[in-house]
């Protein structure tokens, strides 16, 4: 037990020094999504609306909303089907359940590989902005796995290309992966 403090306050401590480069790191690539949006090809925004687009809109960046979670492994990676904002299903496999703490609350989130496309982990959620200053149908965070730990950086919670253009189709966050918190980090509701 007095292990695993002294490693949480010495991660932290880490973590404190490195804060001004972290935000920094946040915000490049902030600035490359927007670039990306504005110009890239593979942009979610359409293209007649793309002269106008000026940016996403973000939470400030806040090194409180950086959780290292423990994992409980699914113990058979089961499949499971989600539902997507135009009705249709969508495969996942429940890789674990991650289990971290914001704001000193405990909380949990599922963490999903999708079957059909990408190589990724990826947790779908909702929280107390959801609908108000973010995304109704929720946020997706792209996780970063080591062993039984792994990372959810909130201030990196993005919106699915559905709330950019209707074409898309977009997974919806399950029952259960409602946080009963305001994360006022990562993306806000997109306003044209």
């Amino acid at each position: 037990m007095k292990k695993s403090i002294i490693l949480f306050i010495l991660f932290a401590i880490i973590f404190t020094s490195c804060a001004p480069k972290y935000e920094v790191e946040v915000q490049t690539e902030r600035d490359k999504k927007n670039k990306q949006f504005k110009d890239g090809n593979g942009s979610p925004i359409p293209y007649d609306d793309r002269p106008n687009f000026t940016g996403l809109d973000y939470f400030p960046i806040d090194s409180s909303y950086y959780a290292v979670a423990m994992l409980t492994l699914a113990q058979d990676v089961k499949e499971i089907t989600l539902k997507t904002t135009q009705g249709k299903d969508r495969r996942f496999k429940m890789y674990a359940k991650a289990d971290f703490k914001l704001k000193d609350k405990p909380f949990s989130l599922n963490i999903y590989k999708a079957i059909e496309d990408g190589d990724g982990f990826t947790v779908l959620f909702t929280d107390l902005t959801s609908g108000k200053t973010s995304y109704e149908v929720g946020r997706y965070i792209d996780v970063e796995i080591n062993g039984l730990r792994a990372i959810l950086d909130f201030n990196r919670a993005y919106n699915p290309y559905c709330i950019y253009d209707k074409k898309y189709d977009c997974p919806i966050p399950p029952n259960g992966s409602n946080l009963n918190i305001e994360v006022n980090a990562g993306e806000k509701i997109y306003k044209k």
